[in-house]
């Protein structure tokens, strides 16, 4: 469209191969108007990143920009000379990356950064420049900016990192911001924080944001637009609304799949059971640093996991999620508290008498290159704990080894390649079926999907609900992604800073939270609902200020300093695990005691 901000007209990356050359992004069409934000969505390999980077005349070593055109206000960014490119790059068009510690210098301090980038485009006085950056940190929502712009880099929280980088970027009020995976890393507390910061700039600027993500909570509540790209290709351009009510293409479908499926079902009966299979008692876990300090990393924590439930275990980055998970399966030892399995404990056994429930007891990891051998076969990969923990004939094993394949969805010609030549949805698959393979009662699921496209994350909800159908195992679901949560657990406990703050059913936690974080997360968290996006909120609930040091843990309730409820009794007074009328736990001492009602409910 003439009147666009940017045009993008058959772009064309390439990169040399052994042979002949490849075209990462392959004629490439798209427009963007001032005040609109697009969302840019597709598998990772699929020429995202590689695009956004040649719209600026950017690319990686070796690549090629091949052909197409980027109008930019009428001029083809890409015939530009190089200087005049590299002013429109700084003061018109500004780029946030994905992982700020790479983007910040490690050896300048952040003010001075904000400064630098600000002077490069605009005529100002060193004073001037630092005047700014204080300002853009407070913009962005940076407490104490005065004092933020003497720190490091390393001195910042990754959510302050990334807020420094939105800083650096719209110190010159650009028209247009390219943003790569702006939140990826962050929690949901903060990465919403972020994104409404962006949108607000939107605003009040009419600037206009294109959004890299796989994210579609992030597509769902602040873009206008989605763009799908397969294979260097934008294969389906549609406003969001539409996108998520009729998507047109089939990959489309398949990455909507999981956002469409109603949430888990209560198990079969047969699946569940009056006795727990799996009891924590004031579990607590710490440890002591170098400095001689100890930091608490989970502290009195209270659960019971029935057969065929999943219970999810949500909250903030540090929170104590993981450690909880590794406690379970004596992967590190807890400091206090017990284990119990079948109302047996387990924590006082030898490592030796352990070693027979370690094929009953098994986990999933976040990143299943990381937890996998690159240089074994799948095959190889998956009878290891056969060989570990069975007394199989080779012939039983390979059986088992077919079954298992089949069970989670491999083709049997997978059997003899390396992970390497894996998927990342494949090798998570491998890692299931490597856990399943001994016939586990238990499995700790830690992050599972939080490393995957979203068709590769809808696939492996869909089959680990299925695998739980059918053999009715009890999961424990570590994960910061509330809608899959939601999805597959039966009941969720929130967990701040080493404690279990609301333990209840899905429905309870979901629909009606109790307790103040509880509330913040949920609100903070973007659903892939675009008919009740954040944006459209009268008032965005959120949570302010730093999460304190678990090396100086609070003596009253630990969060008290960023509670919008919180009245002078709460610092000073401890905070329980208390049972409500309804069932479910909540620590907070004024819902217990009826001080604190809710407006829906008052």
């Amino acid at each position: 469209m003439a009147d666009s901000l940017l045009d993008v007209r058959d772009l064309v990356v390439t990169f040399p191969t052994r042979r002949s050359e490849v075209r990462v992004v392959d004629g490439l069409s798209f427009s963007l108007e001032s005040g609109e934000i697009a969302g840019i969505v597709g598998e990772s390999g699929a020429g995202k990143s590689t695009a956004v980077l040649a719209m600026l005349g950017l690319v990686r070593h070796g690549g090629t920009i091949a052909g197409g055109e980027v109008l930019f206000g009428g001029r083809d960014l890409l015939s530009l000379p190089r200087e005049e490119l590299r002013h429109v790059r700084g003061s018109q068009i500004a780029m946030i990356t994905q992982n700020p510690r790479q983007s910040l210098h490690p050896m300048l301090k952040i003010g001075r950064q904000i400064s630098t980038a600000y002077r490069s485009h605009n005529q100002a006085t060193r004073r001037g420049g630092m005047r700014k950056a204080v300002s853009m940190l407070e913009m962005v929502g940076i407490n104490d900016a005065e004092r933020r712009v003497t720190a490091f880099p390393h001195e910042l929280s990754g959510g302050m990192a990334q807020r420094t980088l939105i800083a650096m970027a719209l110190s010159s009020n650009p028209r247009l911001l390219v943003a790569d995976e702006p939140t990826s890393g962050l929690d949901v507390t903060i990465q919403a924080q972020v994104l409404d910061e962006m949108w607000d700039t939107v605003q009040q600027t009419g600037s206009a944001v294109l959004i890299v993500t796989q994210d579609l909570g992030i597509i769902a509540n602040y873009c206008d637009r989605v763009l799908v790209v397969e294979k260097g290709r934008n294969i389906e351009d549609a406003p969001t609304r539409k996108f998520f009510r009729t998507p047109e293409q089939d990959y489309s479908r398949r990455i909507l799949s999981l956002q469409r499926q109603e949430r888990l079902p209560e198990p079969e009966e047969g699946h569940g059971s009056r006795q727990p299979l799996i009891s924590v008692r004031r579990l607590g876990k710490e440890y002591v640093l170098e400095s001689g300090e100890v930091l608490t990393a989970v502290s009195g924590i209270d659960f019971d996991i029935y057969r065929g439930r999943t219970l999810g275990m949500v909250g903030e980055s540090g929170s104590g999620k993981t450690t909880v998970g590794m406690t379970l399966l004596r992967l590190t030892e807890p400091t206090e508290g017990e284990v119990l399995v079948d109302a047996e404990p387990i924590g006082a056994l030898p490592l030796s008498a352990f070693r027979s429930y370690r094929s009953r007891l098994q986990i999933v990891f976040q990143d299943p290159f990381d937890a996998l051998n690159p240089r074994w076969s799948v095959h190889r990969l998956l009878r290891e704990p056969l060989d570990l923990h069975t007394k199989l004939t080779a012939s039983e094993k390979q059986e088992r080894l077919d079954e298992i394949m089949d069970m989670v969805g491999l083709p049997a010609a997978l059997g003899t390649v390396t992970t390497r030549q894996l998927s990342a949805g494949q090798q998570q698959r491998v890692s299931i079926g490597r856990a399943l393979i001994t016939d586990p009662d238990f499995v700790v699921l830690d992050e599972p999907t939080s490393a995957l496209p979203p068709a590769a994350r809808a696939e492996i909800m869909t089959l680990l609900a299925e695998l739980q159908r059918n053999l009715g195992i009890a999961y424990l679901y570590i994960s910061h992604d509330l809608t899959t949560v939601e999805y597959l657990c039966h009941d969720v406990a929130v967990m701040y800073l080493s404690q279990i703050v609301e333990h209840g059913t899905r429905s309870q936690v979901f629909e009606d939270p109790q307790h103040p974080y509880s509330r913040a997360l949920l609100a903070s968290h973007l659903f892939q609902a675009p008919d009740h996006r954040r944006i459209d909120r009268e008032i965005r609930e959120t949570l302010t200020g730093e999460i304190p040091s678990p090396v100086d843990l609070p003596t009253g309730c630990y969060l008290a300093s960023r509670c919008p409820e919180v009245v002078p009794e709460c610092h000073t007074r401890p905070q329980e695990l208390e049972t409500l009328e309804d069932g479910r736990k909540i620590r907070c001492w004024r819902v217990s005691e009826g001080h604190l009602v809710w407006p829906e409910e008052a």
